[in-house]
């Protein structure tokens, strides 16, 4: 009676293991940035709405945004920008730049966005 029961326990174990899944995340966020577009023309002296959204198929830790740390989200899957704005300087030398954007989940994978734009 014993080994029937050793045997059934067991069976009972390798099964449960043999049938889990490994759920390590190791799918990057998804940045999308509808504005500004990459290669724009942004003028001095006025202020660009960031517009987009950030995605993971898992969960989000935080949103670097031009400097900007974002750790609240609409869920915890998801992020569209709202009120934040990209200004250019009136006075600013600067022919060019660059905004940079870096999601961050919580499996510790990363996706970086960066779009390009001239200043006039």
């Amino acid at each position: 009676m014993k080994h029937l029961t050793f045997s059934v326990l067991l069976l009972a174990v390798f099964t449960i293991v043999s049938c889990s899944k490994d759920d390590k995340d190791t799918t990057n966020p998804v940045i999308t940035i509808t504005s500004p577009v990459d290669g724009s023309t942004l003028e001095k002296g006025k202020s660009y709405p960031i517009i987009g959204t950030v995605t993971d198929d898992t969960e989000l830790a935080e949103i670097d945004a031009g400097g900007l740390k974002i750790t609240s989200f609409d869920d915890k899957k998801s992020y569209t920008f709202a009120n934040i704005n990209l200004p250019i300087p009136a006075d600013t030398k600067e022919t060019g730049g660059i905004l940079k954007i870096t999601a961050k989940d919580k499996a510790g994978n990363v996706a970086t966005k960066t779009i390009s734009f001239t200043i006039e």
